[in-house]
This record gives C-alpha cells, structure tokens and sequence, in this order.
C-alpha cells in the first residue's frame, strides 16, 4: 500500500485527485447528452484527448495545463525527447483508448445505469427532473475545478497571457515601473573574472542533504568550502529553457501565444542580457550542451549575443555529460593561453527526469546504485568533482569564478527526497561574498532572476545594466505571478523578429549540371552508401562508391585498445553492427575478426593503405581523429590526406605535418572572433567543415570564403527529412563548394 501511495504522489496529492475526478464526471455528464453516434465519437475524442494531457500535465510538472506545459507541447521538443518517455507513452495511449470507450459511450452507460436503479428502487424517477439535475451539476462541477491552482484557474492564467498582445517595448517597461532600464545599446562594461556557469539539470538543493551523502560527496564539499546561497524557484523559469533564459535575463521566461518559438527569426532583443555584457567586456562566449535546437536554445542565445554554440552539430555522438565535461576542459586549456577573458555556459542532461540517461562508461567510476537516477547523480556529481580538480590543478581557478546551480526542482516523482527539508534551489560559488552584493532584504530570498545581477558581482565585471529583481521591494515571487501579463509584454516586444515570409518554391541552380559531374565536390560519407547501408566504413563502400565516381572518401578513424589507428563511426555503433557484447574498444585483432553486418570486410590501417595505393587518385578525409602528425605518418600519401580537426592546435600541427588540407571543424570557425576568413587565409586554410543547417544564416561568410578560393563542404547532409544530397546540389551548392554525400549519382 506505502508503495501505490508513493506512486500516486508522483502525479500530485489530493488536491490535484480530486481536480481530476470532478473534470472526469463533469465530461462523463456532458457526453452523455450526446446520442448521434458520429458527434460521440466527436465529443468523446476531444475531452478524452483534453483529460489525457491534464493528466500528461500532472506527469511532467506536477501541476494542470499551464504557460510551463504550454511550451513544451510542440512537435520538435516531444519528438527529441520522446527516447525517455517510451513506457508512459505507452500508458497514456492504454488510457487514452479507456477513457475514449468510456466517453463515447456515457449516454448508453447512464441510460443503463438509471434503469438498473429504477428496476431495484421502488421509487419513481421522473427522467425530466434527472435531465435538469445533469445541466445543473456542470457549473456546480465546474465551479470546483475554479480553486487557486485548479484546472480551470491554471488555464484562466494561460489564457490571458496567451492573448498578451504586443505592446511597444519602452511602455511595457513604464507599466511595471521599470524606469532608468538600460537596453543592449547603451550597455557599458568593463571585464572582470573569467566565468565559468554549470546549470545542473534537475539537480536540486535536496540532493545535497546528508541522506544522498553517498551520492553528492563533491557538491557536499563545495557547499563547505565555497560560498552557498540558498535560490528559490521562481514562476516563469521552471524548465530547462526557462531558467537559462531567467538568468541569462533576470527575466522569466513568460512568452505568451508564441511560446519558446518567439525566438524564431529574432534579429535583435532590447532585454538587455548577460550575453550583451560580456560581448561588451570583449568576452569569448561559448555556450556548451548536448543538444541546442531543444525548446529553441540555439535562437535565443543567439538573440542574446551568445554566438558561440556547441552542441551535437559539432560533438556529434560525444553529447553526453562525460563528453561535455572533457570537451570544456579542452575549451577552458586553449581559452586561458589566451589573452582574452572567457566565459563557458554549460548545461547537463544526464540527471533527466524520470530516470536519468544513463552511461555505462561511468560504471568504471561509480559502483552500482538503487537506481539509475541515482547511478546518475553519482556520476555528474563525479564529473564536477573531476572538473573542478582539472580547473585547480591547471591553475584556472585563480582567474575564474565558478557558477554551479540547478536548472529547476526534479520534475515529476518526489519520494526520494522526502526528508530533505523544502524544495529549493542554490547557488555555489567561489566568488567572494564581499563582490556580491545583496540587498538586506534579498539575503533570505534569492530567487532565479537574482542569478544575472550575483554572477556579474561575483565576477567583478562592471557594468551600468538594472535587472527586474532590483526593482522589486516585495516577495518577488509574489510579484511575478501578480505581473505576469506586463511581463510578458516585456518579453513578446523587447524581442525583434523578421516577419515570417510566405514559402517560397526555390530556384534550381543554374550551375546544377555543372556541379553534377564535378567529382571533386562529393566526399563519400563514411566511405559512401554501400548496399543501401551508411556508415559501414568498409572497404566494399570505398570499392563500390569509386565505380560509381566518388574519388574523395571520408572515414572515421578510431583508436584500438592497442592504439591502433581503424575505420569505424564509433565503438558502440562498431558493437552494434557486429553484435560484440564485450568491452570497448577492442584490439586491432579483435577488430578485424569480425565482419560488420555479417558481411562488410573492416578496414585498419594496412587495408586503408592497400586501398589507397591500389586507387592512387583516389583522396582520403578523416573525422573524429585529431591526432594528425601520428595518423599523417601512418597513412600512404600526405599529399593525398585531407583532415577535419576539432582544434587549432590540431590544425597547425596538420600544417605542419605536410598533409594536403587541414581542414577546421565548424566550432573552430565559430570560435574565430573577427576578420573569420583572413585569419583562414593567414592560415593557409583551403577547406572547412560546416554543417548544412549552418548555410542559411552564414551566407555572407560563406560568399567571402569562396571569393577566397576556400572550400566549404557540408555535413549533415539527408540529417532532416527530404535535405538530401539532389536537394542541396540543386539550392543551395551556390553558397559552398561540396557536400559529404551518402550517394550521388555521376551519370
């Protein structure tokens, strides 16, 4: 029984039950005065589908349909998150197909239900008077559903801020008395510390209790050694995007009917934001997570002036939080040679609800746990921990100021932090207490839009930015859901958008039989499609797609356990397709004993080699290695070898090894602040690799690097449905020299 009352809480208590059994009779009652047939299957399906997503609403935030859910609800974010949420899909559906039969058929169930009590009740019952109580109890049933926190007033909430209409900007600053508020345009700022801000997901102040001392050892030890501040949740920041946008603002996150697609086609924001600082303080801002297109990430950083995103587009598999560690202390080493100031943003994923993500390459550092979330928290609590004694070791932190908070609460099932005292948030830092300064009113109730202003103190950046907790002398709280429709208009007309064109068919190149032909635009992807197979990197793709024309030929280049350079897309792709359920990597031995699928030959270096003296016209590309000297020296012919590399350090030993191109990855372009294709020209830089979702809003660039005689070729090519290789070819081979294609057709 403890257990079924613990699984009930994951949705709510009583409140939230009785909410749900009253909207469930109320709809009951309403289908039951439908009796055609077609208008009950109608009716049934939307209540039905209306019932289900308040109950999905309860799963996901603890509460009824609001702003919060609202944002989430669309197709993009449901589909790149669906992976975590497979068996409540499932359930939902179960439910859905109940719930439906039920209300589909509540005229006939009443109908029987009243004959059943007539035929065992001597009593006579008047079927007008039954009629009049069943319209009577809809706005009594209704009325229940009005109290705080309700269905009915969660929705009454999210409909007045949906229909928030966009008010000018400097009017909807005056309505909240935001008087003296500085726009990004007269923004001044000066630097101060290097920052580094870790947004934890979900990792919130209970886990730091003494019950989870097993799990949270290094956090436990920051909060004793550091400065620890106690953070409340605020309204409008309590997801993921919400919150990065609350302390990147001060704002929250209320957007109104447009949601996190606001950010769609926004050229420039007017809320001043802790990106428009630092670019002003002349920082070198990078913005690190595993995947930035999620609930419009990348857009509004952009809008904020955080140019520099890395994500999947650049990781590509190497997204997970042991992946975004490595790759930020990489980022911070080559960062403080420098002699410009840097700022990392980076924000987990690994600690997700309901169960975390979880990684078994942390099994060689955590024991097993209770369960996986709690194997995860173990992990990420690990990884800082390892983070921050890579940071103290290479001496960073005596110029930088570290940031560690929660995104949010832990959505969904809270059980397992009963006993950990309220639900809050924190802040852990090793700025000093002295730089941030806090009102004595503040001191006991920070709250999320208190982050921007702690973390500019914190780092001793002066500025003459004012941020909406400085105007708030009550519980700010309080003050946010009292002004949520002003606030929204804020958010809606501080964000300037192109307005959205009509779709327009594109024009076919004029160039399209030209480039057709030209063998040197095409790299076979993974060595090319072989059997109506990608990524095999075998040596039937490299025989199959030179046949067809291909004379440049990607691979991916891995290291055996015995650091041996091989061909394979990654190890775990390489178990898959050989069914290996040992550990990874392998030897070479090992590598090479096994076919993948059963039928593809693998190829290390010998065969690589055999290959590419046998085809002596034939050029081959790496990605994924970024050793050059050693693979160079290894391979046949450096005259004949073309590298994609993830670093500038890589790309000047490359140049130096002799080899025919060094090739920069897309996140080095990113990282290059000024003056992009001079300093590649400098360089001696003839190819890049960019992402094909990277041409749109980089056309001028990519305009000037081909005026240069630099190749762009692009990746992520049949990465969205229907952006295929004819595709690219036919509209948009004008802005780059080449593509990396799974097939392509000479003839």
């Amino acid at each position: 029984m403890t257990d079924i009352i613990k699984h009930l809480q994951f949705y709510g208590g009583t409140f939230e039950y009785f909410n749900l059994l009253v909207l469930f009779v109320l709809l009951f009652i309403s289908n039951t005065f439908i009796e055609k047939k077609i208008w009950q299957t109608i009716f049934a399906s939307i209540t039905t589908l209306y019932l289900c997503l308040q109950i999905s609403s309860l799963f996901f935030i603890r509460g009824f349909i609001s702003f919060e859910y609202y944002v989430h609800f669309n197709a993009r974010d449901i589909i790149s998150m669906m992976h975590l949420y497979l068996k409540q899909i499932i359930l939902l559906i179960i439910l859905f197909i109940a719930l439906f039969l039920i209300f589909k058929n509540a005229n006939r169930i009443y109908l029987n239900l009243i004959a059943k009590i007539k035929n065992l009740s001597s009593l006579s019952i008047n079927d007008k008077i039954l009629k009049i109580i069943r319209i009577i109890s809809i706005p009594i049933l209704s009325s229940l559903l009005c109290f705080e926190g309700g269905i009915i007033d969660s929705s009454r909430d999210l409909i007045l801020m949906l229909n928030t209409g966009e008010e000018n900007f400097e009017e909807s600053l005056n309505l909240l008395g935001l008087e003296n508020y500085t726009i990004p345009n007269q923004v001044q700022a000066k630097k101060g510390k290097n920052i580094v801000i870790i947004s934890l997901e979900s990792f919130e102040k209970g886990f730091l209790d003494n019950k989870f001392s097993h799990l949270t050892p290094n956090l436990r030890k920051l909060k004793s050694n550091w400065n620890y501040y106690d953070i409340k949740q605020n309204s409008g920041s309590k997801w993921t995007s919400g919150s990065l946008y609350t302390f990147m603002t001060g704002f929250p996150a209320y957007f109104g009917a447009s949601g996190n697609y606001i950010f769609e086609k926004t050229y420039h924001s007017n809320i001043t934001s802790l990106g428009h600082i630092l670019k002003q303080a002349n920082y070198n801002t990078t913005f690190l997570c595993s995947d930035a297109s999620f609930s419009g990430t990348r857009e509004m950083l952009s809008a904020l002036q955080v140019n520099n995103i890395v994500d999947q587009l650049q990781l590509k598999d190497a997204t997970r939080d042991k992946d975004l560690f490595e790759f930020a202390k990489k980022h911070i080493k080559n960062a403080s040679n420098k002699k410009e100031p840097f700022a990392l943003l980076m924000s987990t994923l690994d600690t997700h609800f309901p169960d975390g993500i979880y990684d078994e390459r942390m099994e060689e550092f955590i024991s097993e746990k209770n369960s996986k979330y709690e194997f995860m928290l173990a992990a990420v609590d690990y990884m800082l921990g390892d983070f921050i004694q890579f940071l103290e070791k290479d001496g960073v932190l005596k110029n930088t100021i570290i940031y560690i908070f929660p995104d949010h609460l832990k959505m969904g099932e809270s059980s397992l932090l009963e006993g950990t005292g309220d639900r809050e948030l924190y802040l852990i830092t090793n700025a000093k207490k002295a730089d941030i300064k806090l009102k004595v009113t503040d001191r006991n109730n920070l709250y999320q839009i208190d982050l921007t202003k702690m973390i500019l103190d914190g780092s001793q950046i002066k500025h003459n930015a004012h941020f909406l907790s400085e105007y708030i002398s009550e519980d700010k709280n309080h003050f946010i859901k009292e002004n949520f429709i002003p606030l929204t208009a804020i958010n809606t007309a501080g964000l300037l958008r192109l307005n959205k064109e009509t779709y327009k068919v594109p024009e076919i190149s004029g160039n399209y039989q030209q480039y057709k032909n030209d063998t040197l635009r095409y790299i076979a992807h993974a060595g090319g499609i072989v059997h109506g197979i990608i990524n095999t990197n075998s040596l039937e793709a490299l025989d199959m797609n030179y046949k067809k024309g291909f004379r440049l030929f990607e691979l991916d280049i891995l290291k055996t356990k015995d650091n041996k350079f091989i061909a394979s897309h990654d190890w775990p792709y390489w178990a898959k397709l050989t069914n290996y359920k040992g550990e990874l990597p392998v030897s070479e031995k090992e590598f090479l004993q096994r076919k993948i699928l059963d039928q593809y030959t693998p190829l290390s270096m010998t065969e690589i080699n055999q290959w590419f003296k046998k085809h002596d016209d034939a050029i081959l590309i790496t990605d994924k290695i970024n050793e050059p000297k050693a693979f160079s020296e290894a391979f046949i012919d450096k005259n004949r070898l073309m590298m994609e590399l993830f670093s500038w350090d890589a790309i000047n030993e490359a140049i130096t090894a002799g080899i025919k191109s060094a090739m920069p990855s897309q996140n080095l372009i990113n990282s290059l602040q000024r003056d992009k294709v001079e300093q590649l020209v400098k360089l001696g830089i003839t190819d890049i690799a960019i992402s094909r979702n990277y041409i749109n809003s980089n056309k001028v660039f990519l305009r000037k690097l081909k005026e240069n005689n630099i190749r762009a070729y692009a990746f992520h090519i049949n990465f969205l449905v229907g952006m295929d290789e004819e595709y690219v070819v036919k509209y948009e081979l004008d802005h780059i020299y080449g593509i990396y294609a799974d097939k392509w057709n000479f003839k």
